[in-house]
């Protein structure tokens, strides 16, 4: 089993301290982190990793946290967990590229798993981004897909097909504010930066997608 490590982040000690043994008894190396700020003094692993960052936190928030990460480059899979997360924080979240966000209190299965998917999403992202060095681009291309849930899915080919956010969210039965969100989510989680990018994915991938 390839090793882990999950870095925990929450003002609450009493929480720090259960997911601790949660994770350490899950095979995990567990280094927990009573706010922001100590995470950052310390030097993160960002190979085979994940961070179950708390959302609302004094002077510094899970969502400030998430975007000193993004300008410092430090590029590790962040899992939300927060019992007072409204919906406008979690689209915020996901749009910076959150792999998902939970609420307090969930199962200890459902933590590990979601911890684990968002380690396996980041390998596999890495192993898609050299895409062009393979020779069946066509299957690196699906396989990067693949790392999307259903609903991005939907939302990225009918992007990469020209739909606006408008058209999308009615086809969709969601709001044009959830279409960006999961737009940026694709984006994030492909590594990519323009629809036309997005596009050519789509378009190389498609005979594994019929």
């Amino acid at each position: 089993m390839t090793h882990k490590t999950i870095y925990i982040i929450d003002d609450e000690v009493s929480v720090l301290a259960t997911l601790e043994k949660v994770f350490e008894f899950a095979g995990f190396t567990v280094h927990t982190f009573a706010s922001p700020f100590l995470a950052l003094e310390s030097e993160l692993e960002t190979k085979n990793s994940c961070i179950l960052l708390d959302l609302k936190m004094p002077i510094m928030c899970g969502l400030e946290f998430q975007k000193t990460l993004s300008e410092k480059n430090i590029n590790i899979p962040i899992v939300f967990y927060s019992g007072k997360a409204d919906i406008d924080s979690a689209v915020d979240a996901m749009s910076a590229g959150a792999y998902t966000l939970l609420r307090k209190p969930a199962p200890s299965n459902i933590l590990i798993e979601k911890v684990f998917g968002a380690i396996e999403a980041q390998a596999r992202l890495k192993t898609s981004n050299t895409i062009d060095s393979f020779s069946d681009e066509s299957e690196q291309a699906y396989l990067s897909l693949k790392i999307l849930s259903e609903r991005e899915l939907q939302v990225a080919l009918l992007v990469a097909d020209g739909e606006t956010a408008t058209n999308i969210a009615k086809k969709l039965f969601i709001s044009p504010r959830t279409v960006e969100a999961h737009r940026a989510h694709i984006f994030d989680k492909l590594a990519i930066k323009s629809v036309a990018r997005l596009a050519q994915i789509v378009l190389i991938a498609k005979v594994h997608l019929v």
